[in-house]
């Protein structure tokens, strides 16, 4: 079956242009163009829409005030920004309601990758009440400016890790939490940074915003009153669970890419608890009393009871959102019991980095420990090669840092 797909813009010239570079998709996309908000909305109304794709200056009804009642009316839609403004007001306003937030003009092959990426997204919510919950939440966890930003520098293919650190050094906030936390024992590095361009350069500009991303959407949880679980134990076993990553990429001489991928999966692996506890409380906290009560999986009660898992959550989150494809299949996997194909990948390293985690730094009694299926086990080079893993893991000196 055809997607649907929604592009908006007032000049007739655009939508002609868009027509034209996207003939290839014809087959796969069913493609619907409007000239005003407000015909958006009534071609919203007859056309069940996969995604909108919105220009943000436009006259009557602007880019972000139409986004935000799609966001409202049709929460399961897909919603993109394409502007060719840098106008730090209106992407303000347009953060909130978009999903992503892409420049003119816009590479056709980049268009079409991220459009089916987050689609694709919606897969991993199995639940569909869970799913319509989830995408009316107004307060879900948006991109920070600076992410968006940072984005933007790297796509234009030769990103300046300069350029990055003045973007991360403009938040006298963000660059402190980064300092600490880049001079912290979870990177092991050998020297003290000093400044975020030094950041950049040592940890790479993928790392750094992952780790912007990061302390953004722990820290927009913060307020929540009641929780189920405790906000810094979450955090400290992620940042954990990131740098046991790092030492298994290491140890597997994994490319840069491919370990960086591994990292920010670790790193990002649970948010989907975050989400859960915000916005489906009643039946978070049923879990975690089935969860201490029963001394069972976390993932295992979820299932039960939801009907899908937070990793599945986390996923659909960090794919709506654009994150690189391999990081987001390794968050939905990292409690899968069937390995990759393929050989260790990011996803094969989340998943172990988890189970070495909760093994040997987690000391909750009233929690399951997740074990290593089998299947998984036998997917290794060897059986000592799980063994060498949590020898490196165990001299990492991060057992009480973020507790």
């Amino acid at each position: 079956m055809k997607r649907n797909i929604l592009f908006v813009d007032d000049e007739p010239n655009i939508l002609q242009g868009l027509r034209r570079m996207l003939r290839s998709m014809h087959d796969k996309w069913e493609m619907h163009f409007a000239t005003s908000g407000q015909e958006a909305l009534e071609i919203l109304e007859r056309v069940k829409m996969d995604a909108v794709v919105s220009d943000m200056r436009m006259p009557g009804m602007d880019g972000p005030t139409l986004l935000k009642r799609i966001m409202q009316d049709h929460p399961d839609v897909v919603r993109f920004a394409l502007s060719g403004y840098s106008d730090q007001e209106m992407i303000g306003r347009s953060i909130a309601p978009t999903h992503q937030y892409l420049t003119k003009p816009c590479d056709e092959k980049k268009l079409i990758q991220s459009l089916e990426e987050a689609m694709d997204a919606r897969a991993f919510i199995s639940n569909k009440a869970v799913l319509a919950k989830i995408a009316r939440i107004e307060h879900l966890p948006v991109l920070p400016r600076a992410y968006v930003r940072i984005t933007d520098e790297l796509s234009k293919g030769d990103p300046s890790p300069k350029l990055v650190g003045e973007i991360v050094a403009e938040d006298v906030g963000l660059a402190a939490n980064i300092l600490k936390l880049v001079n912290s024992s979870y990177f092991g590095l050998s020297r003290t940074i000093a400044a975020p361009q030094q950041a950049v350069i040592v940890l790479g500009v993928n790392v750094i915003r992952s780790v912007i991303l990061s302390l953004h959407v722990f820290k927009s949880f913060e307020t929540t009153e009641e929780r189920s679980f405790s906000l810094s134990r979450l955090w400290a076993h992620c940042l954990r669970t990131a740098s046991i990553a790092r030492v298994i990429a290491k140890c597997e001489g994994l490319p840069r890419e491919e370990a960086d991928n591994a990292y920010i999966a670790a790193l990002l692996h649970d948010i989907g608890k975050l989400l859960l506890d915000a916005h489906c409380a009643v039946e978070s906290r049923k879990i975690y009393r089935e969860v201490r009560e029963s001394n069972r999986l976390v993932a295992e009660v979820e299932a039960e009871i939801l009907g899908l898992t937070h990793a599945q959550v986390g996923a659909y989150l960090l794919g709506l959102w654009g994150l690189p494809s391999p990081v987001v299949n390794a968050v939905a996997r990292h409690h899968a019991q069937d390995p990759e194909q393929g050989g260790l990948n990011a996803a094969g390293v989340a998943y172990f980095a988890n189970l070495l985690d909760h093994d040997i730094f987690v000391f909750n009694q009233h929690y399951a420990r997740p074990q290593a299926s089998p299947e998984r086990l036998a997917a290794l080079d060897g059986p000592d090669t799980l063994a060498r893993w949590r020898e490196a893991a165990v001299a990492l000196d991060i057992s009480e840092e973020g507790t």
